[in-house]
């Protein structure tokens, strides 16, 4: 292995998250029947013109910001042609010579643990394509998908491992997420990536043949798929075997890739300037206004995150899934207490989630809102731990308040000093020989009596203030 190198190229497709389709008034959604988000446009009918959509304009310029790109301050459309069942038009609409975005990079780490910028070719504006639905023998076609606005990422071919490719689209999903370009969801087809791949000896100057790889529906398989192809061309190479310039997908029963077709030439489709569609200037202003709105700034979060000594795999969970993190922001902008937050929305609430399979983007911020309630009462102290989880049970079981779960379960604190003396004393009185060893042992007795107030109070003792009443008495 070590006497090879690997050349990989990856092309990622996402949908925008646009309310309408990138050149109709269309609703652009995954979601909905087939065939019900559908226009006289995006069937091609004759007469009609396309209208850019000005929000996936400012989502590709915050994206290539954030790719370190630079942005071209003309925006140009192109026709590609081509004929085929999910193309009613005969082209589509793209940017074949002047895509919005330009030589750019992101940095990842490889598996030395060495930052390495993966170049980043360009990015450019185009829309969807039906979607092809086999049964039997029958193609079917959905065109809720047709002219659904798409960004393409294309990288350069510095790619050298399936561990840097999957570093590279693991920080590529976390950046769409936090701009709100895309959700980047891989099962609602939001992404979707093709891998082009070669493998030569070290030092030759001769490129290895190229096979593409497509229909990879994880990251999981993404690696899979690296790691298969790349294994089969070394073996090639071995055996003297000829590798074939080839098209295949990624088989999940088999665990291996199937040739699909032969790849000879690339197609010529025979790209012209979209005549619809007169070139747009840039402005400096438009530019620097696209990103002004962006509520989530990638880079600062993680860096928040950091300094506030957050855990490497918490960190990661929250970059790693956007719905559980703007939960878990919005309750931190209402608390300010990360190890709160971490304990009663990262391991608490989601704990409760999980065992329903109920997505936390569903979770309704009203009972986030009582939440943040209980949680404020929590640090002052006015209900303990044990209260805390019977609350936030009732408040992801029933529509009730924080106010009437504490009235209902008579979890309010007993915050009376004179009725806490009279406790303290007692129960210290019954336990003169436990009294006795405080000198010795003071937080194990300590420990002890707190235990029993809260055991005779059934939990309603404020425990901080007891400890307080408790030490005084005990230091007399």
């Amino acid at each position: 292995m070590n006497n090879f190198q690997q050349i990989i190229g990856i092309e990622v497709h996402v949908v925008v998250n646009s309310k309408t389709k990138m050149f109709s008034y269309s609703k652009s959604c995954h979601y909905d029947r087939m065939n019900e988000n559908v226009n006289a446009f995006d069937l091609a009918m004759p007469g009609l013109l396309p209208t850019v959509n000005q929000y996936v304009v400012e989502k590709a310029i915050c994206l290539a910001k954030k790719l370190n790109m630079t942005i071209n301050e003309e925006l140009i459309f192109d026709r590609k042609n081509y004929f085929y069942l999910d193309l009613p038009k005969g082209y589509q609409i793209t940017q074949k010579f002047y895509p919005i975005g330009i030589n750019g990079y992101l940095e990842i780490l490889n598996e030395k643990n060495e930052v390495k910028k993966i170049l980043i070719k360009e990015i450019h504006i185009e829309e969807d394509t039906a979607k092809q639905i086999n049964i039997g023998d029958k193609i079917m076609l959905d065109y809720n998908r047709s002219g659904m606005p798409l960004i393409e990422i294309v990288s350069d071919c510095n790619i050298s491992s399936s561990y840097e490719a999957i570093q590279y689209l693991t920080k590529l999903k976390q950046i769409l997420n936090f701009t709100e370009v895309s959700d980047a969801k891989m099962e609602d087809g939001s992404l979707r990536a093709d891998i082009n791949l070669s493998v030569n000896l070290y030092g030759s100057k001769k490129l290895g043949t190229r096979v593409e790889i497509k229909n990879l529906n994880s990251f999981f398989n993404i690696k899979k798929a690296i790691e298969y192809e790349v294994a089969l061309h070394i073996s090639s190479i071995l055996l003297n075997k000829p590798i074939i310039q080839a098209t295949k997908k990624w088989d999940e029963k088999l665990n291996k890739t199937i040739f699909m077709r032969e790849k000879t030439n690339e197609k010529e489709y025979h790209y012209i300037f979209e005549p619809n569609i007169p070139a747009i200037k840039l402005t400096e202003e438009f530019i620097n206004n696209a990103t002004k709105n962006l509520k989530f700034d990638f880079d600062k979060i993680k860096n928040d995150l950091e300094q506030n000594n957050v855990d490497k795999k918490i960190i990661d969970i929250l970059l790693n899934n956007f719905d559980l993190f703007k939960v878990f922001h919005y309750v931190i902008n209402q608390i300010n207490d990360y190890k709160l937050t971490i304990t009663w929305i990262l391991i608490e609430l989601v704990g409760l989630l999980k065992k329903d399979n109920f997505p936390i983007k569903n979770f309704p911020k009203a009972k986030i809102d009582q939440i943040i309630t209980m949680l404020k009462i929590l640090k002052e102290g006015k209900i303990n731990n044990k209260q805390g989880k019977k609350i936030i049970l009732e408040i992801y079981k029933t529509d009730d308040s924080v106010e009437y779960i504490i009235d209902k379960f008579n979890f309010k604190q007993i915050t009376d000093e004179k009725v806490l003396n009279s406790l303290l004393t007692q129960i210290i009185s019954s336990n003169s020989k436990l009294v006795d060893e405080y000198s010795l042992r003071p937080e194990r007795v300590e420990k002890m009596i707190i235990g029993k107030i809260m055991e005779k109070t059934k939990g309603q003792a404020n425990p901080i203030l007891a400890m307080s009443l408790l030490k005084s008495i005990l230091k007399k």
